[in-house]
């Protein structure tokens, strides 16, 4: 019945956010109804009224100056029950209940690596649960959904992937077919950024994507074999991977590079800062396959500079950039900040800050990772205690 499918879809848009019990019944006007489930001719609309009569679970009141005709359906609260268990689907409360159980679940586990992000992601879930509320990507109306996005995030997460895994490797090494994680990898990383506090790529943990894309500011010219490509562009663009591996190498007129990891405030704010376009400006929350491109067909000689957070996560994207880049990769208003409201190291930042300490490309930035190592937190590590940019040109802020 068309009409009764388009009722119940009226119905659970009205009802499925609510976690407490209706205390009105559900009124929807008839013939708009059968108009939004495309039941138009005469006939289909007396047969839908003769259906609608036999189920004898709603209230069909007539119009009050022309009662040959139905004015409204009525879903009255004792039918709420009947009308779930017709679609398979249940009330906001149980959903919210279901939820919650699955969160619960997944707290109960001890993740092998990150187990205190695990379990604060968990206690996030359940708060935002109860409300009940969203943490992106994360929806209480989707339990379903919800649990397996755990269950992929704990499997992506509790092995040291080794780096350049390809995607679909991946996938079949954690039994799903070759696509599977593809297929979800806008979810994965969004799932990611909410578990580590930071935009956090697939690659980020090892896992090599074919869709990887660059984010920068500024001028750039691709020289291909055959011809050569100037960009400069004034705000946020987008190259993808295919672009720059067709490059036989890349030049630009900017007089230094500056990579920054938090794309979507800190980036945005230089890009909008650099009036004199002197600045080549890439945002990295960790060096992709796109961002690897990039550095390594840029002249080395073209001094590079990293604007980072500080927690330990932050140092290791400078140890990551440096890794890549032969030429040193100088840290940009990064030191050790202290805080009295400061997060404490967890086990994770404790084992960074050893591998950060032992690598003598690190060597420069030992004195702020001693510093926090000795204060057990992670201090005022943001980018964006430093404010907005105050200057209109490098080095962007009038305080160091």
């Amino acid at each position: 019945m068309k009409w009764l499918a388009q009722l119940h879809k009226d119905w659970m848009a009205a009802r499925k956010r609510r976690v407490t019990a209706s205390v009105q019944p559900f009124r929807r006007d008839w013939e708009q109804l059968l108009e939004d489930a495309g039941i138009r001719s005469a006939e289909d609309q007396q047969a839908a009224l003769r259906e609608a009569r036999q189920l004898a679970k709603f209230q069909l009141p007539p119009r009050k100056r022309n009662p040959r005709f139905i004015d409204k359906i009525i879903v009255p609260l004792e039918s709420e029950a009947w009308l779930h268990q017709q679609f398979g689907t249940q009330p906001g409360a149980a959903t919210q209940q279901h939820a919650l159980e699955i969160v619960t679940a997944w707290s109960l586990k001890t993740h092998p690596l990150i187990p205190e992000a695990w379990s604060e992601l968990c206690l996030r879930l359940e708060s935002s649960f109860n409300i009940p509320g969203v943490l992106e990507p994360f929806r209480w109306l989707e339990p379903i959904r919800v649990n397996e996005l755990l269950t992929l995030l704990f499997q992506i997460t509790s092995r040291e992937w080794p780096a350049g895994t390809l995607i679909r490797d991946a996938s079949t090494h954690l039994g799903y077919d070759s696509k599977h994680l593809e297929s979800r990898q806008s979810y994965l990383e969004r799932a990611l950024e909410t578990l580590f506090g930071r935009e956090t790529p697939l690659e980020a943990v090892g896992i090599q994507t074919s869709n990887s894309t660059l984010h920068y500011c500024g001028p750039l010219v691709l020289h291909f074999a055959d011809h050569s490509k100037p960009l400069d562009l004034r705000y946020e663009a987008a190259l993808s991977v295919a672009e720059l591996e067709q490059t036989t190498h890349i030049t630009t007129t900017a007089r230094r590079l500056l990579t920054v990891e938090n794309r979507k405030t800190t980036f945005l704010q230089l890009a909008r800062a650099d009036e004199h376009r002197s600045t080549l400006i890439v945002a990295t929350s960790f060096p992709t396959q796109a961002v690897k491109l990039l550095l390594q067909k840029l002249p080395p000689s073209l001094p590079h500079h990293h604007f980072g957070d500080t927690d330990p996560s932050g140092w290791d994207i400078l140890r990551k950039l440096r890794e890549i880049r032969s030429a040193s990769v100088q840290p940009f208003h990064m030191s050790w900040r202290p805080s009295a409201q400061a997060a404490p190291l967890t086990q994770r930042d404790l084992q960074i800050i050893d591998r950060l300490l032992t690598d003598a490309r690190m060597a420069d930035c030992h004195a702020s990772l001693r510093a926090m190592q000795k204060s057990g937190t992670r201090g005022g590590f943001e980018q964006e205690a430093l404010g907005r940019p105050s200057l209109n040109e490098w080095p962007f802020y009038a305080v160091m």
